[in-house]
């Protein structure tokens, strides 16, 4: 039997897809999807028209950013705010700003427009 060539989505597909008008302009998203056998934190930040995506993970401790009851906290400018230790990070790029982690940045997902979904993950591996 010849071997195949599967494509890139079949080997490594998207994580999630959110519809453009599920995600207001300063939203903030948490999901939780599956990668493999592997569960995954996600947040989604809309700013405008730019949707960013990063790993609901802080570098400096490995907890979620958002709060016990899933909310995301953020600074009046729109950074985003760790709930554990309050470090803050840049939406757009997920460079840590200030407090614990500096130096370290979020993890970040790519999204990609496909229709009126944005088009969430996989996770870049190094």
């Amino acid at each position: 039997m010849p071997h195949q060539t599967l494509s890139p989505e079949t080997l490594n597909p998207p994580l999630a897809s959110v519809r453009q008008s599920d995600l207001s302009d300063g939203q903030i998203l948490g999901l939780d999807v599956t990668e493999g056998c592997t569960q995954r934190r996600i947040l989604v930040v809309r700013r405008g028209e730019e949707v960013t995506a990063f790993e609901n993970r802080c570098p400096h401790a490995g907890w979620p950013l958002d709060t016990f009851d899933g909310r995301f906290l953020t600074t009046e400018t729109g950074g985003l705010i760790c709930a554990a230790h309050m470090a803050i990070f840049d939406p757009k790029t997920g460079a840590c700003l200030g407090g614990p982690g500096q130096g370290r940045g979020l993890t970040p997902v790519p999204v990609r427009v496909d229709g009126d979904h944005w088009v969430i993950g996989p996770v870049a591996r190094t």
